[in-house]
């Protein structure tokens, strides 16, 4: 999904293993503002056909810069999720021309550690035994907060997107994320306007203290929690989330 009117424009980087419908609620409200934005799939999920081969996260920034250029686009404000994240993170490595801003939700800098890479490549087995559906299952139960495990709608949807991603997909992403840099050392360097958003009850994959070394390493970098969410604020917590970065995204453009 793509809505373009200008030269600049937010960029929405979806979690694995879901894919950009889970910014659907931020799509409603920033048309409301007039904010333009751009929204990827990454191969193999929602309606974006698997990559031929294994690629890296340095692979998917590149194809992205890619159809962001072809769009005339010069200036992004990049909001990634999770695996959204690690590809912020090499935008600013190698394009950061381009950034005006960041939004870092749920994610963190560090690299995987030998025994993270171990569970990957054990989750990709497992896979092509047995299939994505006990991943799935595991990700609903792993990425969704307390309150959002009440609605029966919210994870039925969140359900929806992640059976639409390929089991090859899936496979190559996770060898991607295995493999990605460590960005811990990047953090000094960003001299945008970054804002870092953590999931209050995200206990299980990113929890706030981890996304908030992020802010703390960048300097002036603006820290904030989102109740009732814990790894997808955006989907969980839409109201909550949107409040906050309407307001980062106008403060930015409209200075």
């Amino acid at each position: 999904m793509m809505k373009v009117f200008m030269e600049r424009a937010v960029l929405f980087l979806h979690a694995f293993p879901l894919n950009s419908d889970m910014y659907c609620h931020q799509f409603e409200a920033l048309e409301k503002e007039g904010i333009p934005y751009v929204a990827v799939d990454y191969p193999g999920f929602g309606k974006e056909r698997s990559f031929p081969s294994d690629y890296t996260i340095e692979t998917l920034t590149d194809l992205i810069i890619g159809k962001i250029k072809d769009l005339g686009i010069k200036k992004l404000i990049p909001v990634g999720d999770s695996m959204g994240g690690y590809i912020m993170f090499d935008i600013w490595r190698r394009y950061p021309e381009i950034v005006d801003g960041l939004v870092f939700v749920s994610t963190r800098a560090e690299a995987d550690t030998e025994e993270a890479k171990q569970s990957r490549y054990a989750t990709i087995e497992k896979i092509q035994k047995e299939g994505k559906d006990f991943l799935i299952d595991f990700m609903l139960e792993a990425q969704t907060s307390p309150a959002t495990k009440k609605y029966t709608e919210k994870m039925e949807k969140l359900k929806c997107m992640m059976k639409q991603a390929t089991e090859e997909g899936i496979i190559k992403a996770l060898k991607a994320l295995a493999d990605r840099p460590d960005n811990t050392g990047l953090l000094p360097s960003i001299n945008v306007p970054t804002l870092v958003v953590a999931g209050k009850d995200d206990e299980k994959v990113t929890p706030p203290e981890v996304v908030r070394k992020i802010a703390d390493g960048i300097p002036g970098a603006q820290f904030v929690e989102i109740e009732n969410s814990a790894h997808l604020p955006p989907f969980e917590n839409p109201e909550g989330f949107n409040a906050v970065i309407i307001k980062f995204i106008k403060d930015l453009w409209s200075g």
